[in-house]
């Protein structure tokens, strides 16, 4: 029973990754990121020539897309002082609104894919898991124990993450592409059923039943998209009055997480 429902608790996971993944073609960037350095940005002057800068620095800037082409605005403030150079980003362009790719739609390629434009946030993360192997260590006279009951939890924590949009042009057909990778760390509670015995307690009952064991600790997490994998530290209690006497009351255990980013 602890297998399938295991394998449901994935199932749904994997459902909502696959909702959230359909969600990002549509693309909606509308906000503040930081734009990674070493990167060019386009603009066209009043002669409708097209100007090419580089960045030097990580900016922040807002990045939004209309007509598919991806725009970006950055504040002036956080741009480099102006140093002259004309292939430079800096204050003197606070005003100019940039686009990540120029427009080849003259040239007579066939097929033409932009070179990824990469750009990265730091926020807060909540993410919804299951832990499908889970490590206790030996207690007493119990050796260390892998288990894989049924189990669902909710992580909280600060999350990184880098993302990469590009465009693929194939005849008249035009395909935007976003990719996502993530790291973070953070805290987690979690909630699963665990059997409770006399080989659990050293003979204090005498009964076998399932008990709901609590769990919360921490938790480092890597991504891609909506998805994410991790390992966990935790501890853990009964919500009963046994859990005074269960042996793993307290006590430390190593697990891997999957889980599916809600935010």
């Amino acid at each position: 029973m602890a297998g399938k429902g295991y394998l449901l608790l994935l199932s749904i996971l994997l459902a909502g990754c696959s909702h959230i993944r359909q969600r990002s073609s549509i693309l909606s960037l509308d906000r503040t990121y930081i734009i990674r350095k070493n990167q060019p940005v386009y603009s066209t002057n009043a002669s409708n020539q097209l100007q090419t800068k580089q960045l030097t620095a990580n900016v922040p800037g807002v990045l939004y897309e209309r007509n598919d082409t991806l725009f970006v605005e950055f504040s002036g403030s956080k741009l480099p002082p102006a140093d002259g150079r004309k292939n430079t980003l800096d204050r003197s362009d606070s005003s100019t609104v940039f686009f990540t790719y120029p427009d080849n739609s003259s040239k007579s390629a066939f097929e033409r894919i932009t070179p990824w434009f990469t750009y990265q946030f730091t926020s807060f993360d909540i993410d919804l898991f299951t832990i499908p192997f889970k490590y206790r260590f030996s207690q007493q006279s119990v050796p260390g124990q892998l288990v894989t009951n049924t189990n669902l939890g909710i992580y909280f924590g600060v999350r990184h993450d880098i993302g990469q949009y590009r465009k693929t042009y194939f005849h008249n057909y035009r395909r935007t592409e976003l990719r996502s990778f993530s790291f973070g760390g953070g805290g987690f509670l979690s909630f699963n059923p665990t059997v409770l015995n006399d080989f659990y307690t050293n003979g204090k009952i005498t009964y076998e039943y399932e008990a709901l064991g609590y769990n919360y600790g921490l938790a480092g997490i890597v991504g891609y998209k909506a998805l994410t994998v991790g390992l966990a530290l935790g501890f853990e209690n009964l919500a009963d009055r046994n859990n005074l006497i269960w042996i793993y009351r307290q006590k430390p255990w190593l697990g891997l997480t999957v889980g599916l980013n809600l935010n």
